[in-house]
């Protein structure tokens, strides 16, 4: 698909803006895709591209997809990205000095949008970058760290997928309890890891891998079995969870899946929407990540954006498990993949919010 293709297939947004920043002279891209349940939320992504192009079609594509897991997930915030590329020829480096202009060159961008977007943490930025970015603007969110040192994103993902595979589970086999159940945790990041330690004090058998090798001996001293990461998609478990790059679940690797469901944290699992429908001929059940994933913004907006306390944020996590039982229902009832009933739900949300606008 060429990249033209791809921009004329992402447009639907109500405002993009390209700026360079005053202080650094990098590009700041801000995707608005939608804003009919409330304030646009979605993470800014620092990391390399090839083009510019590239960034602006990730931004476009990010923001989107932030719309339906907001949707899906009953958040009260709307759909939006932003992407600061580092691109060839430019600064090798982002650190120290650079780094805080950089920041504040985002956080002027989304200042000026008038609370119309609010930004958050994603790939290359955490609570620490937001702590800068509000020196600047108050539209930040995804700053605040637990009580125990996590962020509350990492806290809210990890909590929000536990109940996906627990929602997913009982439709699965009529109960939560995971006793006996495995469960193949791909990705031994922080939320990974989280997970893993939850789903190991359920009950379940859990294996896990990760990029980083240093990360064996950790993930064995919480009670999880080392697995090879090239063969890991393919482990013979009830449940596989992805919970880092996204895109792994491609046409050729369906047939050699040997799970009976999938639920994770990574982003976009789906190589292309078709393989929807290959996992569902296959009948492994696989969660929508939109939704499985929406824990980090529904704990850190409860938190920051409704001021409710961490156990009232930590309630907030429910609502996933109610929108994946939700969607795989209306999945199995109109013998559609649970990708168009989880879109289905999300779409009949953002209707409702345009029917009640003033």
């Amino acid at each position: 698909m060429s990249t033209h293709t791809e921009l004329d297939a992402t447009v639907d947004h109500e405002e993009v803006v390209i700026r360079r920043g005053e202080r650094t002279g990098q590009p700041v891209i801000v995707a608005v895709h939608n804003t009919k349940l409330g304030p646009a939320l979605g993470g800014v992504r620092l990391t390399k591209y090839d083009s510019p192009v590239s960034a602006v079609v990730d931004a476009l594509r990010l923001s989107r997809a932030m719309t339906f897991k907001a949707a899906a997930s009953n958040n009260g915030t709307g759909g939006g990205k932003s992407v600061v590329p580092l691109l060839p020829g430019g600064p090798e480096r982002v650190d120290g000095q650079f780094r805080t202009s950089l920041l504040l060159d985002v956080a002027d961008v989304v200042h000026s949008l008038g609370g119309r977007y609010i930004v958050a943490p994603d790939v290359g930025t955490g609570p620490t970058e937001m702590r800068t970015m509000r020196m600047r603007t108050p539209y930040v969110g995804g700053y605040t760290i637990t009580p125990e040192g996590i962020p509350a994103t990492t806290h809210g993902t990890a909590g929000g997928v536990e109940r996906a595979l627990l929602a997913t589970a009982q439709h699965l086999w009529g109960t939560t309890n995971l006793d006996g159940r495995t469960v193949a945790v791909i990705g031994f990041g922080a939320v990974g890891r989280s997970l893993t330690e939850k789903l190991i004090k359920r009950g379940a058998t859990v294996s896990t891998t990760d990029i980083d090798e240093s990360l064996r001996e950790p993930a064995e001293a919480v009670g999880a079995t080392w697995i090879p990461l090239d063969t890991a998609h393919e482990a013979e478990v009830d449940i596989l969870a992805p919970c880092a790059l996204g895109g792994t679940l491609t046409p050729a690797l369906v047939p050699r899946l040997r799970c009976k469901a999938i639920v994770g944290s990574a982003n976009n699992q789906l190589s292309t929407d078709s393989v929807a429908d290959s996992l569902r001929e296959r009948n492994i059940i696989w969660t929508p990540d939109f939704i499985a994933n929406a824990g980090g913004i529904l704990y850190a907006s409860g938190i920051e954006l409704q001021h409710l306390t961490p156990e009232q944020a930590d309630h907030r996590l429910d609502e996933i498990a109610e929108t994946t039982t939700r969607a795989l229902e209306r999945s199995h009832r109109d013998g559609v993949t649970t990708l168009a009933a989880a879109y289905d739900l999300a779409r009949e949300r953002l209707a409702a919010a345009e029917t009640n606008r003033p």
